[in-house]
């Protein structure tokens, strides 16, 4: 009987979820700023642009944006598309960012970015 449950403890413990470490293969460069009176925050992942997101938090809501590609295109353009949306951003529909210039040579000091929110262009 006692080897039964030395083998149930053994395989129960064998079954438990471990946690396995990973490095990650790419840096987050923040960057943040005040957009028509909301909070912009851009976490670009530099190595790996799928990773990269765009939080923009008013005390009305907030919306997040993924990038749609692993690379800008030849002009240095990135978009990025809403995944969330909570408060007055949940009505707005169509909406995308516009990463101009993400070129990844050096790390910029700014990012020039075009806001799309279904009915007016904001740069």
């Amino acid at each position: 009987m006692r080897d039964y449950y030395t083998c149930l403890l053994i395989l129960v413990g064998l079954t438990l979820p471990m946690q396995a470490q990973a490095q990650k293969a790419y840096d987050i460069l923040a960057y943040r700023a005040d957009m028509y009176g909301n909070q912009a925050k851009l976490e670009l992942a530099d190595g790996y642009l799928l990773a990269s997101k765009i939080t923009i938090h008013s005390r009305y809501g907030d919306q997040v944006f993924v990038a749609n590609a692993n690379e800008p295109n030849k002009k240095g353009d990135l978009k990025f598309n809403p995944i969330k949306s909570t408060g007055r951003f949940k009505s707005i529909k169509g909406s995308w960012i516009m990463l101009n210039g993400v070129f990844f040579n050096d790390s910029p000091s700014k990012i020039k970015a075009i806001y799309w929110d279904g009915k007016c262009t904001k740069k």
